[in-house]
């Protein structure tokens, strides 16, 4: 017997959107380009690009790579930052 697919809630703000966001304002903070963000996370540059575009879908492992070469813990790149909080409200 198939089990149903159940829908999705609805997310506010999409994560990709989130973590892009918090890897922008992280890696500025660094003073560091997305090559060296992708040296220092072992990924392809064109990667870390996707992800702060919001086009790649990223895992867990890659997560705690880009946490590591961002000096935060891997959380703080998936919490809603209150610009995007106020952006979402005026929408």
């Amino acid at each position: 017997m198939p089990i149903p697919k159940l829908p999705k809630p609805a997310q506010a703000v999409p994560l990709k959107v989130v973590l892009a966001y918090q890897m922008k304002k992280y890696r500025a903070k660094l003073g560091c380009s997305q090559e060296e963000l992708s040296y220092l996370a072992g990924i392809h540059r064109a990667a870390v690009g996707h992800i702060e575009n919001g086009r790649r879908n990223v895992t867990l492992e890659t997560l705690e790579a880009l946490a590591g070469a961002l000096q935060v813990a891997p959380n703080k790149l998936l919490e809603l930052p209150a610009e995007l909080k106020q952006q979402q409200k005026s929408e």
